[in-house]
């Protein structure tokens, strides 16, 4: 059998590579297909085939001759052309085919990612390049972002704590990481930076952020003291004592503070353009609803005068005395004749006092001088103060005594003297508080204390505007925590510890 022409219309160009490489196989398909044929054909022949003399013979006997023994006879073997040999490919054969690489992560694996965000934090003894050296970086890149950082720096320490944030890439043929970026940000509105250049050097910048002031309100329910639980709602110390203050020249803590009551703070922090808090807010005027009244003061700077504290009428909140001379949870013990809890017999208790947690801060109930300020026998550590030639305070089982308190310093009124303790002869942490008039104890909370003058002509006018502005940002001003920045970048504070662990 002759191998058929190929169609008219196949142009001689289909002679290409992708024919050449299958004409080996196409040779064995023919191959096969002629065996298979013979195949056929044999087996639908007769059992035998005369030819010439041999006809007349097979005719005569054909008679005679059994079926079985004429399907039995043993047919002639086939015995087929053997094939020509394969042509070997060449490189010719694969012209303008290309093998597709390996993958080596395997099909839907993503490779690992070689970079990564590290937070580490200087300890005491530590230096930028001792601490580079704790995670392996390169010498040479230790010594080249050091030196850069100290020329942003100029000889200004880092603190011990101090944040360290690097961005770091793994390379598999080092050890330790490299360093793609070093960050130190020792004040919110200033940052020192550090990158690697794309010729392996380490250039540093200064980036300066922004301050500006927000306003920003704290709401809180009294759970204990104000204190407590204004620290616990994020307001800051320094607002809270501001507004106890305010608020002790008109409020009996004693009597009218009461749990579940609900106040709010006015502040104004500043804040850098990316959202850094670098104040946590001064108290611009704050709301306390007492059971049968609300208590509203608001901070106001008269021209030519100081900041101070005012009611809604412009009235300054400022009595020659403090009502109560701290946040007092409660009396424990009035001014008069008691048995003593300690010594067992009934004496003279010559103040008032006042249980409030140890450490709580103690206010000047006046502006004046020191007289006596240490250990006093039974009140434990003491402070006096005389306000004028006939009234002086006292103040008793003090825990310590309040920065630079001591004899012959002149105080402010609400300055914080000392804090609360149990010193001396006390069954507990409590405050004992005494007034003189003529060197005698009288009984501080009968005693009436004049209001200082409030305001007039313009400095009313401004007043107003600004009460009112005040009264509606204390129902309306974003919430504190609302007003919080978005949380800074995930670092992998894990990796930190494990890595400088080893």
């Amino acid at each position: 059998m002759t191998e058929s022409p190929f169609p008219s219309d196949r142009p001689k160009a289909a002679k290409t590579a992708a024919f050449r490489l299958l004409r080996p196989l196409l040779f064995a398909v023919a191959v096969i297909g002629l065996t298979l044929g013979a195949l056929i054909v044999l087996h639908e022949r007769p059992a035998s085939h005369p030819t010439g003399n041999d006809a007349s013979l097979g005719q005569a006997d054909a008679g005679k001759a059994s079926p079985d023994k004429a399907a039995g006879a043993p047919m002639p073997p086939i015995v087929l052309p053997e094939p020509p040999p394969v042509p070997p490919l060449t490189s010719a054969d694969f012209k303008g085919f290309q093998f597709k690489p390996q993958d080596q992560h395997g099909e839907g694996e993503a490779p690992a990612s070689d970079r990564y965000d590290l937070t580490l934090r200087l300890e005491r003894g530590d230096t930028v390049e001792k601490v580079l050296a704790d995670i392996d970086v390169l010498e040479a890149d230790r010594k080249q972002i050091d030196a850069a950082l100290k020329a942003l720096l100029k000889k200004r320490r880092l603190a011990i704590g101090e944040s360290i944030d690097l961005q770091l890439q793994t390379l598999p043929d080092q050890d330790g990481p490299r360093v793609l970026s070093l960050s130190i940000r020792p004040q919110p509105e200033r940052e020192f930076i550090v990158t690697r250049k794309d010729d392996g050097s380490y250039e540093g910048q200064e980036k300066v952020y922004k301050v500006s002031p927000r306003i920003v309100r704290v709401e809180a329910v009294r759970q204990g003291s104000l204190q407590q639980s204004a620290m616990q709602a994020g307001a800051p110390t320094p607002a809270i004592l501001d507004f106890i203050r305010a608020l002790s020249y008109d409020v009996d803590f004693q009597r009218e503070l009461k749990q579940g009551q609900r106040f709010t703070l006015l502040l104004e922090q500043q804040v850098t353009s990316d959202g850094r808090v670098t104040d946590p807010g001064r108290l611009l005027a704050g709301e306390l609803r007492l059971t049968d009244r609300t208590i509203i003061v608001v901070r106001f700077r008269p021209q030519n005068g100081a900041d101070g504290f005012y009611n809604p009428k412009g009235e300054s909140v400022v009595r020659s005395f403090l009502r109560t001379p701290m946040d007092a949870s409660h009396i424990t013990s009035r001014f008069g004749m008691r048995e003593h809890p300690i010594l067992g017999f009934s004496a003279m208790h010559t103040g008032v006092d006042f249980g409030a947690p140890t450490g709580t801060p103690i206010f000047a109930a006046g502006a004046g001088k020191v007289v006596t300020a240490g250990p006093n026998g039974g009140y434990g550590i003491f402070v006096k103060l005389q306000h004028t030639t006939q009234i002086g305070t006292g103040y008793g089982h003090m825990s310590r005594l309040g920065p630079g308190i001591k004899p012959g310093v002149l105080v402010r009124q609400g300055q914080v003297i000392g804090f609360v303790g149990s010193t001396g002869l006390s069954t507990g942490p409590h405050l004992h508080y005494e007034f003189y008039r003529d060197g005698h104890p009288v009984n501080p909370l009968a005693q009436k204390f004049a209001m200082r003058a409030g305001l007039s002509g313009k400095d009313m006018n401004r007043f107003k505007a600004l009460s009112r502005e005040y009264l509606n940002q204390l129902k309306n001003a974003p919430h504190i925590a609302e007003a919080s920045p978005p949380p800074a970048r995930q670092k992998e504070s894990a990796a930190a510890d494990g890595a400088r662990g080893g």
